[in-house]
């Protein structure tokens, strides 16, 4: 059986195992099901493309891969991310970045109750890396992070007015008002959209300097071993001329490296003595 193929069959159970698992916190199963379920919607395109014996990434496209590491700063550098709701407030302070079939991102914080400071909560927002893509207006890749569950691990002091079901339910209001402030994520990769070749003005041949655009989009996002593997696509344009150069004509014996002054005759050598000069 190809590698494929066992991913392809490893991967649906693995979600329905998690779905069927008899588990008392149904916020908990909920987050191992958002997870496994990320995977699986990454994994299936990775293995309809191995089952045709295509590459992973498109033939012709530059590859670009990003340690979980240097992501996983990248974020945190942006951190702690505060959000009010209702009389609630969060505060994320710490993340995890994981890159194994989705890029996969953990966050941790503390949500606590406005009017009383000592009702705090730890919670776990759960998602992953989306929207890759050129951003257009600073030439680099940039994404979003989407939060498909956030989970309230301790509730200490909260539980003593709020249910389970009522934590799951502040869970899901908290998810949905923190995901439209989370900030976008600028990966330090620059994609250069134009090329610029200077005119040619000195020497024999003259050439107008131009400038070939190109358009860059995202082809193709796999995370594999650790690592975010980006195909960035690039289209160019027409070529647009921007500078004129002049006249061949006006080339000089310098322009084209040529020294020209006195030749001098090169001293003739003599024969030894008693030979023939033929």
């Amino acid at each position: 059986m190809t590698l494929a193929r066992r991913l392809a069959l490893v991967a649906p159970l693995a979600v329905a195992a998690a779905c069927g698992t008899p588990h008392d916190d149904g916020g908990e199963l909920h987050a191992r099901k958002a997870v496994l379920q990320r995977e699986v919607d990454a994994l299936r395109p990775i293995v309809a493309r191995l089952e045709r014996g295509e590459p992973m990434l498109p033939a012709g496209d530059i590859a670009v891969a990003i340690d979980e590491a240097l992501l996983r700063d990248m974020i945190r550098a942006q951190l702690p991310i505060e959000a009010d709701v209702d009389t609630y407030h969060l505060k994320l302070h710490d993340v995890e970045v994981t890159f194994r079939g989705s890029p996969l991102v953990r966050m941790r914080g503390a949500l606590n109750h406005r009017d009383h400071p000592d009702y705090v909560a730890e919670v776990t927002a759960l998602g992953a890396l989306v929207d890759i893509a050129v951003d257009a207006p600073s030439s680099t890749l940039a994404a979003r992070i989407a939060i498909d569950h956030l989970r309230i691990d301790k509730a200490a002091g909260l539980e003593q007015y709020l249910s389970g079901a009522t934590l799951d339910e502040l869970a899901r209001t908290v998810r949905l008002k923190v995901g439209d402030t989370l900030p976008a994520v600028q990966i330090p990769v620059t994609v250069q959209k134009t090329i610029e070749l200077p005119a040619v003005t000195r020497g024999p041949v003259r050439i107008d300097g131009a400038r070939l655009p190109l358009t860059a989009t995202v082809s193709q996002v796999n995370a594999v071993g650790g690592r975010l593997w980006i195909g960035v696509h690039l289209e160019p344009g027409d070529v647009v001329k921007t500078t004129d150069a002049p006249a061949a004509r006006d080339t000089t014996a310098a322009d084209a490296g040529v020294a020209l002054g006195d030749v001098r005759q090169a001293p003739t050598r003599r024969a030894p003595a008693g030979a023939t000069a033929r």
